[in-house]
C-alpha cells in the first residue's frame, strides 16, 4: 500500500468515530428537543390600577360651597361628609312644599268628612300646622251650618206642605175643594221632597269631587317634596367609599359649582390592585380567562425582587382604538390581570409595594411548547407560505 493510500485510510478511520458521535449527539438533541417544553406566553405592558375605580365626587344640583371639611391627601371613610353647599334656598323650598302638603291634607280631611257627613278628625302630622287646622275647621263648620239651615228650611216647608195635603184630602171628601186643588198640594210636596234630596246629594257630590281634586294635588306635591328633599340632601357631599382625597378642585368657601361639576376625587384605599394592559388583536386568540400571569413591576429590579403572580380576569368583548402620538390609530384588546393574594412563591414579594400608577411587564402563560416545535416553527411557516405561492 502506498503512503498516500495509507494516509487516506487513516483519515477515514479517524472521521468515522467523530461522525458517529455527531450523529448520536444530533439524535439525542432531537429527542431532548421533542420532550423538553418551554412556557408559551403573551407579553404586554400595563399600568397598576385599583380594583375599584377612582370615584368622582360631584354636585348633582349645583350650588355655592359653604364648607370644605377635607383636604388633599386626607383619608376618609365611606359616608363621611366632605363638603357642604349653601342650603338656605333648598331648605326654604323643602319647607314650602311640606307646608303645602299639610294644607292639602287638612283640606282633604275636611272634604272627606263632608262627603260622608262624618266627624272632622285631623291627622297628627297636620296638627303641626294649627293655622291650616283652624282654617279648615271653620270652613267645615260654616258649610255644615249653611247646609243644615237649607235642609231645615226645606224640611219645615215640607211639613207644611204635607199638612196642607192632608187638609186638602179631607176637604175633598166633603166636596169643599176640587180634585185639582188636591193635585196642586201633592205636587208641592213632591217638589219639596225633590229639592231636599237634591241639596243633600249636591253637597255629597261636590265634596267627592273636591276629594278627587285634592288627592291629585297631594300626589303631585308628594313628588315635589321628594324632589326638593333630594336637593336638600345633595347639599351634603359625602365620600362614596373608603379612600384618599385627591384633585380637590375648589379650595375656598364661596366657590360655585354648576350641576354635574366635579369637586374632588376619592382614590380607593383598599380592595387590592390589578394591572390594566393592552394586547395586540393578533395575539388575543390564545388568551382566555383565569390564565396564570407573571408580573414584573418595573419600579423593582426583577433580578433582585423577582416577580409576582396573578391571573387574567378580563378580556374586553371588542377591540378598542387609541390614537398614537404619531397620529395613527391603534387597535387593541383591554385586559385586566388581578394579582394573587398569596405571593408565597416569592420570598421578597413583601418588599414589593405596589401602588396605582406604576407600570409593569406582564407575561400571560398560554401553555407549553416543545423546543423542537419552536425550532421548526419558522421552517414550517416558510414552507407553508411557499406552498401557497403561485
Amino acid at each position: 500500500m502506498s503512503r498516500a493510500q495509507s494516509s487516506s485510510y487513516d483519515a477515514k478511520e479517524r472521521r468515522f468515530p467523530m461522525s458517529l458521535l455527531l450523529a448520536a449527539g444530533l439524535i439525542l438533541f432531537v429527542l431532548w428537543a421533542s420532550v423538553f417544553e418551554l412556557d408559551e406566553a403573551v407579553r404586554t405592558t400595563g399600568q397598576i390600577i385599583p380594583n375599584e375605580r377612582t370615584q368622582i365626587v360631584q354636585s348633582v344640583d349645583g350650588g355655592v360651597v359653604s364648607e370644605i371639611l377635607v383636604q388633599e391627601g386626607q383619608f376618609v371613610k365611606a359616608g363621611q361628609k366632605l363638603a357642604v353647599l349653601e342650603r338656605g334656598r333648598a331648605n326654604a323650598g323643602y319647607e314650602e312644599s311640606k307646608a303645602r302638603r299639610a294644607a292639602l291634607r287638612a283640606a282633604l280631611t275636611r272634604a272627606r268628612a263632608e262627603a260622608v257627613s262624618g266627624p272632622l278628625i285631623f291627622e297628627e302630622s297636620v296638627k303641626e300646622y294649627p293655622e291650616f287646622v283652624d282654617s279648615q275647621r271653620r270652613l267645615f263648620e260654616q258649610r255644615k251650618i249653611a247646609l243644615d239651615d237649607s235642609i231645615s228650611t226645606l224640611e219645615q216647608a215640607l211639613e207644611m206642605s204635607v199638612e196642607e195635603l192632608r187638609m186638602t184630602e179631607a176637604l175633598l171628601k166633603d166636596g169643599d175643594v176640587s180634585k185639582l186643588d188636591l193635585l196642586r198640594a201633592q205636587r208641592a210636596v213632591l217638589e219639596l221632597e225633590g229639592k231636599l234630596t237634591e241639596i243633600k246629594n249636591k253637597s255629597v257630590q261636590e265634596a267627592r269631587a273636591e276629594v278627587a281634586k285634592l288627592e291629585e294635588e297631594l300626589s303631585s306635591t308628594a313628588y315635589k317634596i321628594d324632589e326638593r328633599q333630594d336637593i336638600l340632601r345633595h347639599t351634603d357631599l359625602k365620600a362614596p367609599l373608603d379612600g384618599v382625597v385627591k384633585f380637590l378642585r375648589i379650595n375656598t368657601v364661596g366657590g360655585v359649582l354648576r350641576p354635574g361639576d366635579e369637586l374632588m376625587q376619592i382614590a380607593p384605599s383598599d380592595g387590592g390592585v390589578m394591572i390594566e394592559a393592552k394586547v395586540d388583536p393578533t395575539k388575543v386568540g390564545s388568551l382566555k380567562l383565569d390564565l396564570p400571569a407573571i408580573v414584573r413591576i418595573d419600579a423593582f429590579d426583577y433580578s433582585i425582587y423577582g416577580s409576582l403572580v396573578g391571573k387574567l380576569t378580563l378580556i374586553s368583548p371588542d377591540t378598542l382604538t387609541d390614537t398614537a402620538p404619531n397620529g395613527q390609530s391603534m387597535s387593541y384588546f383591554r385586559i385586566h390581570v388581578l394579582l394573587d393574594a398569596d405571593q408565597s412563591q416569592n420570598p421578597k414579594s413583601s418588599q414589593i409595594i405596589v401602588k396605582p400608577g406604576m407600570t409593569a411587564t406582564v407575561d400571560i402563560m398560554t401553555g407549553k411548547r416543545s423546543v423542537l416545535r419552536y425550532l421548526l416553527k419558522p421552517i414550517v411557516r416558510a414552507f407553508s407560505g411557499a406552498m401557497q405561492e403561485k
